[in-house]
């Protein structure tokens, strides 16, 4: 039992030593699509992120898509301010062009990513990929998706 509770007591404090240096963020991303997203932390290491974007990926079947995502950040990397990401999440939207205009999306995904908080400024630089497994209209696994975001931190 004691052994129990020392093995619980040292993996909080190694869950609550993963900090990230800012609570809040709204950012534009560019890539195989372009958007809005805000993220916030509900704990030093969980965040979400609430994401509005316009899939370029097939110029004749563009989607207008909004996501939210569930985030854990690792931060022990040895370098100050770049941590990675990644986690669950879900999309649902419209194809707003092509073949299936007016049609319903629906999809389970996963982000994973890497960001670096540039030091004195409130910005932030993330490198992410989000493959997606759609199940309403053009089924399947959709994996290019990868983007650049620029965050601003408050």
């Amino acid at each position: 039992m004691k052994k129990t509770i020392v093995l619980l007591t040292a993996l909080l404090i190694t869950v609550s030593a993963v900090a990230q240096n800012y609570h809040r963020a709204v950012s534009a991303r560019f890539g195989t699509s372009v958007g809005v997203s805000f993220k916030q932390f509900v704990s030093s290491a969980a965040a979400f992120e609430l994401m509005s974007s316009v899939d370029l990926v097939e110029n004749n079947n563009q989607k207008l898509i909004f996501s939210a995502y569930g985030q854990y950040h690792y931060d022990k990397l040895g370098v100050d301010g770049l941590s990675i990401f990644g986690g669950p999440g879900t999309s649902a939207g419209l194809f707003i062009s092509g073949k299936y205009q007016d049609k319903a999306v629906l999809s389970f995904d996963i982000i994973t990513g890497v960001e670096y908080k540039l030091q004195e400024l409130p910005l932030i630089l993330a490198f992410d990929w989000n493959p997606k497994l759609q199940m309403i209209t053009d089924a399947g696994i959709k994996p290019a998706n990868f983007g650049v975001t620029l965050r601003y931190t408050f």
